[in-house]
């Protein structure tokens, strides 16, 4: 689900994030991107998230910065948090609950 304010663009990430839904990720991104907006990924029903999907975030990521948006992931679930951290990319991304 995609919501859209006058300064960012929220999308709440699904319980399954496979490669099914990497493809529709990515284009729901990109069509983030071309708003020039604050990006924010929420992240709290995430129960799976594959490979895919992971690389499809972390692409975004490394894109926002070339375009000087940033790129929020937020109220990460317990199993996110957990596969961001055995894949190495939890430091990669910034959400507000690592900042405390």
């Amino acid at each position: 689900m995609m919501t859209n304010s006058d300064h960012e663009i929220c999308l709440t990430l699904t319980p399954v994030m496979d490669l099914a839904m990497a493809v529709e990720l990515r284009l729901s991104l990109i069509d983030c991107l071309t708003a020039n907006k604050t990006i924010k990924i929420i992240g709290s029903d995430v129960e799976r998230i594959t490979t895919p999907c992971l690389q499809v975030l972390y692409a975004m990521k490394k894109k926002t910065m070339d375009y000087n948006i940033e790129f929020l992931l937020t109220e990460i679930s317990e199993p996110f948090q957990k596969i961001l951290k055995n894949v190495g990319l939890l430091d990669q991304f910034s959400y507000p609950e690592q900042k405390a």
